[in-house]
């Protein structure tokens, strides 16, 4: 009998809110840009939904994942940094998304010590100067998108989401996960296109889903 949820569709909205020096730096600037965002995905829920953007709300499962009050079973992430924000939406699978900004981390072997694989940090050692924070953010944005999508609380580390190359059709992204998530065959994981200066990653658990990415309203992405 055929796997149900293979195949199944994941409609992504990626939008930019802000670019450059319109991106605020401030405390106040920042909120208003998060309440602009969470704006924005209530706005595309509510056209998906086909309902007021007033009546979409939000609750949070036991794990305290965060889930729609009135549709529980259509599985919802966003995520926003900077100017740009991302959502995903699947009915076959949890699907987690992630976008990040690409800026100088004083830090960032340390980081990277901690959150790559060994394979990966050999990899991450060997990128090109000047590219270190791209491809680390790269890295970064499959992990986070797999840990939002499973929401239950992380069964391990970071550096247990072992990533791949995932660079040209058919390439796998990620290569292993902890135990706990279930083989890398039940899953998928794509990274997604961004503007320069961001990385952004999608994962599914459901093999072989398709994506349907859409632009947002107020811009390109």
């Amino acid at each position: 009998m055929p796997d149900p949820s293979r195949g199944v569709l994941v409609t992504v909205w990626a939008v930019v809110l802000r670019t450059g020096a319109d991106v605020p730096r401030d405390t106040a600037g920042k909120r208003r840009l998060r309440a602009e965002a969470r704006a924005w995905v209530r706005g595309r829920l509510a056209e998906r939904l086909r309902t007021p953007a007033a009546r979409v709300q939000w609750e949070r499962s036991r794990a305290g994942k965060p889930r729609l009050a009135h549709d529980p079973g259509l599985y919802v992430s966003y995520s926003h940094s900077g100017g740009v924000v991302v959502l995903a939406v699947c009915a076959g699978g949890p699907v987690g998304v992630d976008v990040e900004r690409v800026v100088p981390r004083p830090h960032l072997r340390e980081l990277a010590g901690e959150c790559l694989a060994p394979s990966e940090s050999a990899s991450w050692r060997g990128t090109a100067p000047g590219r270190e924070a791209d491809e680390f953010a790269r890295l970064w944005t499959r992990k986070e998108a797999v840990l939002k999508a499973w929401g239950r609380g992380f069964p391990g580390s970071l550096a247990e989401v072992v990533t791949g190359p995932g660079a040209r059709p058919g390439e796998p992204a990620v290569l292993a996960l902890p135990a706990a998530l279930g083989p890398v065959g039940l899953w998928t994981v794509r990274d997604l296109g961004a503007p320069g200066g961001y990385r952004a990653a999608v994962a599914c658990r459901a093999p072989a889903a398709r994506l349907d990415v859409r632009p947002g309203a107020a811009g390109e992405a």
